[in-house]
């Protein structure tokens, strides 16, 4: 996986983030548990960095980045979001989230709808989905397989090109 490693200050932590490509900004989300952004999305980060600009961050409690003042709910890790995204001089990105990081690109279309121009949902419980859509007023892809499986649909719904026509 290519990519620059960088470490931002946002709410008052550190954040460690890979960013890599150039074009439309794209926010990639890890899931729970042992996840962090650089193990969740080495398997599509080329095909996407081939794209967009993309950028993942180790989430708040996660890899290598401190829980902070973050408050562990969909609704405070959208919170952060909108912050890291000021962090990084992103105003507006496409979002695409495995899992937990999915839930959150869902809770920041609702929270934050613009600065997010897209949402791709991947390996999340496609049936607990449908009722998080009510509201979102950007596009969603909802993949039910890790991002790998489905590299080049997920390329192509979050590609600049797409980002642009929304």
């Amino acid at each position: 996986m290519r990519h620059d490693e960088t470490v931002l200050p946002v709410g008052g932590f550190l954040v460690r983030a890979y960013r890599a490509g150039a074009g439309a900004e794209l926010v990639l989300l890890h899931g729970g548990g042992p996840d962090d952004a650089r193990r969740a999305w080495e398997p599509v980060w080329t095909v996407l960095a081939g794209r967009a600009r993309v950028t993942a961050p180790d989430l708040p409690g996660f890899g290598g980045t401190p829980l902070g003042a973050t408050v562990p709910t969909l609704a405070g890790y959208a919170a952060w979001l909108g912050a890291f995204l000021d962090a990084c001089g992103i105003e507006r990105a496409g979002i695409a989230g495995r899992s937990l990081g999915g839930r959150i690109a869902l809770r920041a279309a609702l929270d934050l709808p613009d600065r997010v121009s897209r949402v791709a949902v991947c390996g999340a419980r496609t049936r607990l989905i449908g009722r998080r859509l009510d509201g979102v007023a950007c596009p969603v892809l909802v993949l039910g397989d890790a991002p790998g499986r489905d590299a080049e649909e997920l390329a192509a719904f979050l590609s600049p090109r797409a980002i642009r026509d929304r």
